[in-house]
């Protein structure tokens, strides 16, 4: 066996072992676990039903709210959530960083793989609620798994930009904090791009996390694979966003130690 295998596969094993870190910490002394998971996507339905279903039934007919609404904000969650852990990564290990000789690049790719378990676990209870929803089982549910391989890359390259400059820039993961809530309402989760008007459809557009919402969409309640140019547009933001993060992480880790 090969030098270079073998350092491999103790990176490998060392990621699996920070995600399994990081989900045990999650968990602990839970005594409803993966359930906590759906918590809050449920408690913003109700509210967002609530406020928003009789507007969007109004633009169209067909929308079947609850379902529409729950997949998108389920997969916010997953997104803003990933975003934040894989950000914050660095700082959270900096003891580990400083006492073990590991590669930095391990702890975004175990935040983004501990992120990965608990969305698949959360789709336990999230498939119990779409049986209720009268949600109807088609081919196009085999799309989740690539869409996570994809959403995944973008998140792990945009974490990893910016977790690198927290590491120099506190303000950056408070920036980004604050950020999140005006991208929440700024992308179509829980209302149909219809309800914007038309002179402002374009803004949407410019949003990247509206390509992986509407591709959700597309999945759970068209029932449909995400087409074509969604799906290029979204392996285009990935592998864009990974290759930006993984070059400033690779031209600022050697002062990580002495900032953390």
């Amino acid at each position: 066996m090969s030098l270079t295998s073998i350092t491999n596969k103790g990176f490998t094993n060392a990621v699996v072992s920070l995600a399994v870190k990081t989900l045990k910490v999650r968990y602990k002394n839970s005594l409803i676990g993966i359930f906590w998971s759906m918590l809050n996507p449920l408690l913003f339905l109700v509210i967002l039903y609530i406020v928003f279903s009789q507007f969007a039934k109004g633009s169209d007919a067909s929308l079947n709210y609850p379902l529409y609404a729950l997949s998108g904000l389920i997969f916010w969650n997953f997104i803003s959530a990933s975003i934040l852990q894989v950000l914050t990564s660095f700082i959270d290990n900096g003891d580990i960083l400083k006492s073990v000789n590991l590669d930095p690049i391990a702890f975004p790719f175990a935040s983004m793989l501990a992120a990965i378990f608990n969305l698949f676990l959360s789709f336990i209870p999230f498939l119990a609620i779409l049986y209720f929803l009268d949600y109807q089982l088609s081919w196009s549910i085999l799309a989740v798994i690539p869409y996570v391989l994809i959403t995944s890359v973008f998140v792990t390259g945009l974490g990893m930009l910016l977790g690198t400059l927290n590491v120099y820039f506190r303000d950056i993961q408070l920036l980004w904090t604050t950020l999140m809530p005006a991208f929440f309402y700024f992308t179509p989760i829980a209302y149909p791009p219809s309800l914007i008007p038309e002179k402002f459809q374009w803004l949407i557009k410019i949003n990247p996390f509206y390509f992986f919402i509407d591709a959700v969409h597309q999945i759970f309640h068209d029932g449909e694979f995400p087409s074509m140019e969604n799906s290029m547009v979204m392996i285009g933001l990935a592998v864009g966003c990974y290759l930006l993060g993984y070059i400033v992480f690779m031209r600022l880790r050697k002062g990580f130690i002495s900032n953390i």
